[in-house]
């Protein structure tokens, strides 16, 4: 019979699913309604239980919202009209193809001669600097790099958001190498003055939060990655005139347990063994569908950035002299897909849906008036922009991705790989929620009389669940309360078919 990949590979390489040429406005809106059934639809798993209660417990939209601008102080609609504009000329936006499977909801492929005039008029001054700047940008991109193919030249698309309670979000794809930082930095340096808010991916090989003390001291080396270029970009930023905070969401930890690069040589069958029972047991439709823990680890594999993972199946497009990367989706049949499939499994989908989560928990910060308001920008490779951009239009979704990948959000919190099996057997989930809504925030020195070099990065200690009185032990349900509001979904449910 083969193995579950065998079975679905055509012998000339993978299918691929392809995307609708046409994109109408409710395009995402109907995505959702497909994951939706794909999991069962009607009643719901126990993991996804979890995942409502918490976004619920946490204020967090569940699926698509509507960005309106809230006065912190009055509690009410800043601005109605300004709300009405950005959403029928951005946010409201399904994006446009690029290529075949190949969505772009960067602003500037959306209107490639200029933002429209009645967008202009009611953008806040920083977020219009933030997009003037980038159309020079890309305008010098093209000029440059129209031709190219290299990775190393092209520039990468950057899109926008608009979250709960009016906050523009710039994501930014980046290219971590020096040699694109020195090409493009110009640009990003100018864009960064305007900022409140700057997010740096982090090192996967520290504990999260530790990734923007090494990249200011710039004294950490390793043997395969000298510097990425993000060292330069911070200090650029602050040397621009940038005096907000830079913060830390891409949480990937491999400073102990790696399940990526040792999937194929040193995971037991134990290791896929417990995570399957976990699936089982919170997320039976999922299971279900995976059928198997052999299946799952042949899954993991190809969700994973080692050979013969994301990168394999991934589509490059060089366009406007950007270059254009989706994420590489599975489907049950084990084809690719440019659309999430309800197969989202692995450390990259990990980060971008835990990602998206902390940036709608800082968002929530700002609109409430805990932190400065105004643009962030968002840095992370261009890779992670597609998926991320999916889990910002769907918290909810985000957030079960998050929990049946409940072994990459502990990582960095064990000491082996035998308690990684005790977090599959019995979840401590405040401990959990804890892990989820910690950020990360610190602030340059301000002392212009030290040189950038010799400032200090002070932390500035932000605890989301204190300032809104959570209490990470009282939020989920346990399993006895979710089995009985399970059973009584199903007795709702047949009534309504009797009747």
């Amino acid at each position: 019979m083969g193995t579950f990949f065998q079975r679905f590979f055509p012998s000339g390489g993978e299918r691929r699913k392809k995307l609708p040429k046409r994109f109408t406005e409710n395009y995402w809106f109907e995505l959702g309604e497909r994951l939706y059934r794909e999991s069962g639809g009607i009643i719901p798993d126990p993991l996804q239980i979890r995942a409502q209660v918490l976004i619920e417990a946490l204020g967090l939209p569940s699926g698509p919202y509507s960005a309106i601008e809230i006065d912190p102080k009055t509690k009410r609609r800043a601005n109605p009209e300004k709300d009405r504009i950005i959403a029928e000329y951005l946010t409201n936006h399904p994006g446009v193809e690029v290529e075949e499977g190949v969505i772009s909801l960067d602003f500037r492929d959306i209107y490639p001669n200029g933002l429209p005039q009645e967008l202009k008029e009611v953008l806040d001054p920083d977020t219009i600097a933030i997009m003037e700047i980038e159309y020079n940008h890309l305008k010098n991109a093209r000029i440059k790099f129209e031709k190219t193919n290299d990775k190393f030249d092209a520039d990468v698309p950057v899109h926008y958001f608009r979250l709960p309670g009016g906050i523009d979000l710039f994501m930014r794809g980046y290219v971590h190498v020096p040699q694109w930082q020195k090409k493009h930095g110009e640009y990003l340096r100018e864009a960064n003055r305007h900022a409140k808010i700057i997010a740096i991916e982090g090192y996967r090989q520290v504990p999260f939060g530790k990734s923007l003390y090494w990249l200011w001291i710039c004294e950490w080396e390793w043997e395969y990655a000298q510097r990425v270029g993000y060292e330069v970009l911070i200090k650029e930023a602050v040397i621009a005139g940038f005096n907000g905070f830079f913060t830390e969401i891409d949480a990937r930890d491999i400073s102990k347990i790696d399940f990526e690069s040792i999937y194929i040589k040193e995971l037991s069958d134990n290791f896929f063994k417990a995570y399957f029972e976990f699936l089982e047991r919170e997320h039976p439709s999922l299971a279900n569908a995976v059928g198997s823990s052999k299946n799952l680890k042949e899954i993991l594999i190809k969700q994973s950035s080692t050979l013969g993972g994301i990168e394999q199946r991934r589509k490059t497009v060089f366009k406007y002299g950007k270059r254009y990367f989706p994420y590489p989706y599975l489907t049950k049949k084990g084809e690719t897909s440019f659309e999430p499939t309800f197969f989202e499994f692995g450390q990259h989908l990990f980060s971008d849906a835990l990602a998206a989560i902390k940036l709608l928990l800082i968002a929530k910060l700002m609109s409430d008036g805990h932190l400065p308001k105004g643009p962030i920008i968002d840095y992370q490779g261009a890779g992670h922009l597609s998926s991320k951009s999916f889990f910002l239009k769907y918290p909810q979704y985000a957030m079960e991705v998050v929990l049946r990948t409940i072994n990459e959000l502990m990582a960095g919190k064990v000491e082996n790989l035998p308690q990684i099996y005790e977090v599959f057997r019995k979840p401590n989930w405040a401990e959990i929620i804890k892990e989820i809504t910690r950020l990360v925030f610190k602030k340059p020195e301000d002392n212009p009389s030290i040189p950038i070099d010799r400032r200090q990065l002070l932390d500035y200690p932000i605890d989301f669940l204190a300032i809104y009185g959570i209490n990470p032990e009282a939020i989920m349900p346990t399993d006895e309360e979710i089995r009985r509001t399970i059973e009584r979904l199903k007795s709702i449910h047949k009534t309504r078919i009797i009747k």
